[in-house]
């Protein structure tokens, strides 16, 4: 596999634990029983959470780091602040549709997934300069070392 590829993969696996981490204390500590109660809720024991949410998660931190080279050239800003921009700016979609989602269900407001995801955007953003940062700050200024 080429240099390319397994910082790929490592941003998205990175991205994927601490995503998880963040889902722990959010869901866990902050917000233990804020569902509980409403027809959409699912036991921890459930198949959705040892098997469809981990795969899912998976799925998007794979997404999501794909995303960032993508479009590094045209985020705001150099070194931590262009991934905390890019965390805010794959925030903001994915907050409206959190909400336009709930909003159409009979479930409480969604705090809990907002704070979740604001966090998650932002620290997955840190984790995709950090990762990233040199190589396409580089291949950005017109030097091609890979």
């Amino acid at each position: 596999m080429t240099k390319k590829v397994l910082r790929w993969l490592l941003a998205s696996v990175l991205f994927f634990v601490i995503a998880q981490i963040i889902a722990m204390v959010v869901y866990g500590v902050l917000f233990p029983n804020y569902y509980q109660g409403y027809e959409a809720f699912r036991p921890m024991t459930s198949l959705h959470f040892r098997f469809g949410l981990p795969l899912m998660g998976m799925v998007q931190a794979m997404i999501f780091s794909l995303l960032f080279v993508v479009f590094y050239k045209g985020i705001p800003w150099a070194g931590i602040l262009k991934g905390v921009s890019f965390g805010l700016l794959m925030w903001l979609p994915s907050g409206c549709g959190i909400i336009i989602t709930y909003c159409t269900t009979i479930e409480p407001f969604p705090v809990p997934c907002l704070v979740y995801t604001l966090i998650s955007m932002i620290v997955g953003g840190l984790v995709m300069s950090a990762v990233y940062g040199k190589s396409l700050e580089e291949k950005a200024r017109g030097k091609n070392n890979e």
